[in-house]
């Protein structure tokens, strides 16, 4: 089987060796200290962290990582971003990584920044690992208004009742900003049946919980 370019067998049998890092992100976790100068290593490592911890966070431009070689620098936040995944989905701790690394061939400056911005920010990164995926939303916000149906000069119908409008939504770790999950609208008689079927269920928790 051909080589990829940028790889060698050296590369393929390290890949047998650890048997979970792929050939591709071997190469792009090479590039770090080499390619990459270790400055510019450290920053990279630092947002690929930012990245994964929070997404819809703003990382600012660093001209002079992507100025030489741009898909180098891409594969190896690539590389960061899968070398951390597989880390806590594998529960490896600080050590457990650096023992991975090291049969790799890797600059030593650049596992020492690896496996420390690892180590100093595992809970977090298995935190994040468990928000991965499909889950059912978790609504932690309220928000309602009262709309009433009134005849006005472009119509002459009207119930004359009251109806309400209720927003259901959660707010973003990394911004504050308000997501809106679900909205609906309901009679005051809706309403209160709604009400009634949330109580019912809070009454059932209260029973496992003490059972």
């Amino acid at each position: 089987m051909d080589a990829l370019p940028g790889s060698s067998s050296a590369l393929h049998t390290d890949t047998e060796q650890t048997g979970l890092i792929s050939a591709t992100v071997v190469a792009g976790l090479r590039n770090l200290g080499a390619i990459i100068s270790l400055p510019l290593t450290k920053l990279l490592i630092a947002n690929s962290l930012k990245l994964t911890l929070h997404p819809d966070a703003t990382i600012a431009p660093v001209p002079e990582l992507y100025a030489s070689n741009a898909a180098c620098a891409k594969q190896s936040e690539y590389a960061v971003v899968t070398l951390y995944a597989l880390g806590t989905k594998h529960g490896w701790d600080g050590l457990q990584l650096r023992q991975q690394l090291e049969q790799l061939n890797l600059d030593p400056a650049a596992v020492d920044e690896l496996s420390r911005v690892y180590d100093d920010n595992r809970k977090e990164l298995i935190l994040r690992q468990l928000q991965i995926g499909h889950s059912f939303p978790h609504i932690t916000d309220i928000q309602w208004r009262i709309v009433c149906d009134v005849k006005s000069s472009t119509s002459d119908c009207s119930t004359g009742m009251a109806s309400f409008h209720i927003n259901l939504g959660n707010f973003r770790q990394s911004s504050g900003e308000r997501v809106t999950i679900v909205e609906f609208v309901c009679n005051a008689e809706e309403l209160q049946s709604l009400i009634n079927r949330l109580k019912e269920i809070e009454r059932h928790c209260q029973q496992m919980a003490v059972a």
